[in-house]
């Protein structure tokens, strides 16, 4: 995928370029401990019914439910499509993305200790009166965009590029309750969603200077304020993203930097990411690449990737990558290109 368009190579055929990836950070092991209670009251539930129960027995649910207290686990994935061709001079491109990103905070209500405690008492469980639960909150885009690059007559190897899109955006908010928990309900869109429909227009900078290449994309250039199901706000700002590569003899030095980061909604908080990555050609057809991701005030943390790359001149590109943090927490991406005629 492009992340710049004024950067489009020049193409003699029409190219369709497919990219995506997904990332899972549970590193505070969010969604096993939610597992593992549902199951300790389902237990809880058997003892209390069949007369089974000895005082304490309701002590490791408790201590589940206080240790989960403010745990978060998140998500994230996209889709993307790119066609370009030489008609109209090579200037124009189309492209589909799709992305989302989701969290879920667990939040602990003291009360639910009492509640627990007196179960022997009244020999009945029902997890639908307690009142710890997981606040979940997820944005969806998509983005339907045609671009076009302009060259500037007066500075040579500077480009500049517009984007006119139409973007669908879906705001999922709601609590899920700790009874018959599973791991689809974090992520079950129906009745908790709200969607919206706008155009946009985004822009973007790329020139040559010496051995490096300059990039800076101006996204959403018309700024609003949505609503979620819940009430809490997003704010579509403008952003700004740099990106410099460098040249060297023996590969490829890569920088891309958040200038302003992205939106928060919910208890998915905003985020700002850098990523230093080195390609080092190993044969004629062959690149293999490692990297670093630096992230700034989401939950997530700092990963590094591995990825190797193959490619043919007559425009077939694929390209494979890994992303780690932390035993629960990595991901993956690919990207292929072939020409259609």
């Amino acid at each position: 995928m492009l992340l710049n368009p004024a950067q489009k190579p020049g193409v003699r055929e029409t190219l369709v370029n497919v990219s995506g990836f997904s990332y899972l950070n549970d590193s505070e092991d969010l969604l096993e401990d939610l597992l593992d209670t549902r199951d300790a009251s389902f237990e809880l539930d058997a003892k209390v019914r069949e007369l089974d129960y000895r005082p304490g027995d309701e002590e490791a649910l408790i201590a589940l439910l206080k240790k989960m207290d403010g745990n978060t686990a998140t998500a994230q994935g996209g889709l993307a499509l790119v066609v370009a061709n030489p008609v109209l001079e090579d200037r124009y491109a189309l492209t589909l993305e799709a992305s989302t990103r989701f969290a879920g905070t667990f939040s602990y209500d003291e009360g639910d200790e009492g509640k627990l405690r007196i179960a022997p008492i009244i020999a009945f469980i029902e997890l639908a009166e307690l009142e710890s639960h997981v606040n979940v909150s997820g944005i969806g885009l998509g983005e339907l965009a045609l671009q076009r690059r302009f060259e500037f007559e007066s500075a040579d190897n500077w480009w500049w590029a517009a984007s006119l899109k139409h973007q669908e955006i879906w705001l999922y908010e709601r609590d899920v309750q700790i009874r018959r928990y599973r791991e689809s309900d974090l992520f079950r869109l129906s009745r908790f969603t709200r969607k919206f429909s706008r155009p946009n227009v985004d822009l973007a900078l790329s020139g040559k200077w010496g051995d490096a290449r300059l990039g800076l994309n101006v996204r959403d250039l018309f700024e609003t304020t949505y609503r979620g199901p819940e009430g809490s706000a997003f704010h579509l700002r403008t952003r700004l993203e740099l990106q410099i590569d460098y040249e060297l003899e023996w590969g490829r030095l890569s920088f891309d930097h958040d200038v302003s980061p992205q939106a928060g909604f919910g208890v998915m908080r905003g985020r700002r990411e850098t990523r230093l990555a080195l390609d080092v050609p190993v044969s004629r057809r062959l690149n293999l690449g490692a990297s670093y991701l630096a992230i700034q005030h989401d939950h997530d943390d700092d990963a590094v990737g591995l990825r190797i790359s193959y490619h043919l001149p007559e425009g077939f590109h694929l390209r494979l990558s890994g992303l780690f943090a932390g035993r629960n927490e990595l991901g993956g991406a690919f990207e292929i290109q072939l020409p259609l005629f």
